[in-house]
């Protein structure tokens, strides 16, 4: 059944808009001490789970939507064909995620994620060489996509005014009379694609990744289409788990052989996850990318910068076929520069701004949005009743563009190293950067403060402007880098000794 025009309807279990609740305390900071309203969130990824936890702070009723059935555990689905990657959670983005749900970490860790620091616990070969390991650098815990998500699904599940609605699909926004702004959704559900339902909210997030459909959705609405930047290395990965050997041994955690470009635009990465296995990812720019038959594979691995993770899978028992992904390009929509934004809609995570995941920032910049998210409407409310949502809008997609500036630059930045990556010119500032950062990473090789900087910046504590200040400009003033075309000549340095204090 269509509906069309007359009363609105809900789907079932919903509250129409304006019904009002008042919501227990979660121990989470709360913009308003009785929430009203109802928000949707399109979308049941990281974005979006997150961004349905901010809104209960704002909303007496969160509704999250999703197409892909979602599991009760920790499991692959076909909505995140990402997600039999490696994926990493930076410490900026787990820091937010901690405070969204307290503990998270703590169950993390009981589920099987692997603790273990960065760079102590790893070799990370950068273009220069080996980074320093004496930086103090940050915690990590290692683990699958499925588990990262699922655990933040499953406390989101234990929020009683969050309501999920798996397997429906978002086919339209409904806009108000005057076409000013959004009041809702029109959804169907995926086992009866012929009924579709009004839901009506007074705030509507679009989370629903690379394949949103928001620019068709504004269309329909009477909205300009946004223009859009990609910027694509033309890359690819290939991924298998393999089983940890009993016995193995190592001063190391995980590895990390990253690509010298232009010249070796082929990169690999082993991390431990849970079930005591190994993820490993073979990552070639370029169009060079990563075979995913057995000889293929084995021989892209051997061909890396450095042996290691070829030697260490010589030992290995594979569990997993070999996987490969090719949606890596960079794409943000300009959503901020629209001269008419519809009131009470706000676009985020991958369907605003999505990167080359190579450099792990997808999970992490999420979070950063669900924080910017929660910032928006704190500030907002400050200042307008609890209910006036009107200016929010627009506000956020604009703090969501400054938000992604740092990841976009530190993501493209580095793919216009490689001469064939379309979608923007490198400028003579661009070159000066890229010959300045040469020097940067050459001097966190042996000089674990430089090292330190880095690792803040590349673990999003801290903007890249951190690694102009002073102190790193005189130190990489008497740094030379060496030549990335060749193979490191030093051995992967030993773990320093542990601190006791």
């Amino acid at each position: 059944m269509v509906i069309g025009a007359g009363p609105p309807q809900s789907a079932p279990g919903i509250p129409a808009k304006g019904a009002r609740f008042i919501v227990a305390s979660s121990g989470v900071h709360q913009s308003s001490p009785t929430p009203v309203g109802h928000a949707i969130v399109v979308g049941g990824g990281m974005a979006g789970l997150l961004s349905a936890r901010v809104l209960t702070h704002h909303f007496a009723q969160v509704t999250l939507i999703e197409r892909d059935a979602l599991p009760d555990s920790a499991q692959h689905r076909k909505g995140v064909p990402q997600g039999r990657m490696l994926h990493v959670l930076l410490p900026r983005g787990r820091e937010i995620v901690e405070r969204l749900f307290p503990g998270y970490s703590r169950d993390l860790e009981a589920a099987g994620a692997v603790p273990l620091r960065v760079p102590a616990d790893g070799l990370l070969l950068s273009p220069a060489g080996w980074l320093d390991r004496r930086a103090r650098g940050w915690p990590l815990l290692s683990a699958s996509r499925p588990l990262f998500e699922g655990i933040v699904r499953r406390r989101l599940r234990e929020v009683p005014s969050v309501t999920i609605l798996d397997r429906h699909d978002v086919t339209s926004l409904l806009t108000s009379p005057e076409g000013q702004g959004v009041i809702g959704v029109r959804l169907r559900p995926l086992e009866n694609a012929g009924t579709i339902t009004r839901l009506e909210a007074d705030l509507v997030v679009d989370a629903s990744g690379r394949g949103s459909r928001a620019p068709q959705w504004l269309a329909e609405a009477g909205y300009p289409t946004p223009t859009a930047t990609h910027v694509d290395p033309n890359s690819a990965y290939a991924c298998r788990v393999y089983r940890i050997p009993e016995g193995f041994r190592a001063d190391w955690k995980l590895v990390m052989l990253t690509s010298a470009p232009p010249s070796r635009p082929c990169a690999g990465y082993l991390f431990p996850i849970e079930d005591h296995q190994w993820m490993v990812g073979l990552i070639g720019a370029a169009g060079e990318h990563p075979p995913t038959d057995e000889d293929g594979f084995a021989a892209f691995a051997r061909g890396l910068r450095h042996p290691v993770i070829a030697e260490t899978l010589a030992a290995a028992e594979p569990l997993t076929p070999i996987r490969s992904y090719r949606g890596t390009a960079n794409r943000v929509w300009h959503y901020e520069r629209l001269r008419r934004w519809p009131e009470r809609f706000v676009v985020l995570g991958d369907a605003l701004c999505a990167f080359n995941p190579i450099y792990g920032q997808g999970m992490s910049t999420a979070a950063l949005a669900a924080q910017t998210l929660d910032a928006c409407l704190r500030d907002h409310r400050r200042r307008h009743s609890v209910d006036d949502l009107d200016g929010v809008a627009r506000r956020c997609q604009r703090r969501l563009a400054h938000a992604n500036a740092d990841p976009w630059l530190l993501s493209t930045r580095e793919d216009l190293r490689y001469p064939t990556t379309t979608g923007m010119s490198v400028s003579p500032m661009i070159r000066l950067v890229h010959r300045y950062l040469d020097r940067v990473i050459a001097a966190a090789t042996h000089d674990p403060t430089i090292a330190e900087r880095f690792l803040q910046v590349a673990g999003l504590m801290t903007r890249s402007t951190s690694l102009f200040t002073p102190r790193v400009l005189l130190t990489t003033a008497r740094t030379r880098p060496p030549d990335t075309s060749t193979l490191p000549s030093s051995a992967p340095p030993a773990r320093p000794p542990i601190r006791t204090s």
